[in-house]
């Protein structure tokens, strides 16, 4: 289970009567997280879920707020931040940056389908076009000079083949870049959408959620990290091509890319799923003399075969 700071039941009846949140009934933390500590609290006005930032510093949190507020603003189900009885959105607690958010109806799904994939892709388009106007343009934690950084201190510690297609990739990606980065649309993205960071309540989207990854970037980079998730065969790392199509085309359909984009998409499709092996592959190497974090960690083999593929074949955007 990803809870990496512990709550008592004292703590957490403290901390729930600081909000217009009734009376605590129950808590448990959640499992599937590997970054956040998150609880599920009941009270007698309803559910939701408490995070702990374990990552973030207080004076990096607010971002991360505003954008959801932004996007609630907008008419999405997101997880905004709600108030404490002192007008407060973020408190510490244990030392940590402190959310409560309202909890949506619904499930993680299991795994996508076509149909699902379709609604996504229109979902994100939708979500793309709204994020143009977020006015605080952050550039991402995890983006062009973290992967450079961070793959040249991970390489030595990799199988000579590993660390030849990481450095390779990452160095494919800064010679196009360099010419085309004026000619692309970026926004704030969600930069994490993995199909487990949405909610469905059978064939219905209810809500998309955590957006501590958001920021400023590339708009087809945020599709591309979305298609790498909801369309792969984790097995092989290969594309479910009725998935990819259903999902590419319900996205152009709300909003049409440039050129330069559609020159960009496979690239972007190799960036980001580096950008996902190199994180698992970082989170691994320094988990690895912790047994317990370590079983938290996602496998980052999973990455390097969607990466393995997409060198070996990337389907155009548009037909």
């Amino acid at each position: 289970m990803a809870v990496y700071t512990s709550l008592s039941d004292s703590d957490m009846r403290g901390l729930v009567a600081d909000y217009y949140l009734g009376e605590l009934v129950s808590f448990q933390g959640i499992s599937g997280g590997v970054e956040n500590t998150n609880y599920f609290i009941n009270t007698t006005t309803g559910k939701y879920v408490l995070t702990l930032f374990e990552e973030f510093d207080y004076e990096e949190v607010p971002y991360f707020l505003d954008v959801v507020a932004h996007l609630k603003h907008k008419g999405f189900n997101v997880p905004a931040a709600l108030m404490d009885n002192h007008g407060e959105r973020l408190r510490t607690v244990k030392d940590r940056p402190a959310i409560i958010v309202d909890c949506f109806p619904g499930s993680t799904l299991e795994s996508t389908t076509v149909e699902n994939c379709a609604l996504m892709g229109k979902e994100l388009a939708r979500l793309h076009v709204a994020g143009m106007d977020f006015a605080n343009h952050r550039p991402s934690h995890r983006g062009i000079k973290w992967w450079r950084t961070t793959s040249q201190a991970i390489a030595p510690e990799l199988e000579l083949d590993q660390a030849q297609l990481l450095l390779e990739q990452v160095e494919a990606f800064d010679a196009f870049i360099a010419d085309k980065d004026e000619q692309l649309p970026k926004g704030t993205v969600h930069g994490d959408l993995f199909y487990n960071n949405t909610l469905f309540e059978g064939d219905k989207l209810s809500a998309i959620i955590d957006f501590y990854n958001a920021c400023y970037s590339w708009l087809m980079y945020d599709l591309a990290i979305v298609v790498n998730d909801w369309c792969s065969d984790i097995t092989t790392g290969e594309l479910d091509m009725d998935k990819y199509h259903a999902l590419v085309r319900e996205y152009i359909h709300e909003r049409s890319p440039n050129a330069a984009e559609i020159e960009a998409w496979p690239h972007m499709l190799k960036i980001a799923a580096l950008r996902f092996w190199l994180s698992r592959l970082e989170a691994w190497h320094g988990a690895k003399h912790d047994p317990e974090r370590l079983a938290q960690q996602h496998d980052p083999e999973e990455f390097q075969r969607i990466l393995e593929a997409r060198v070996r074949h990337c389907p155009p955007l548009t037909e």
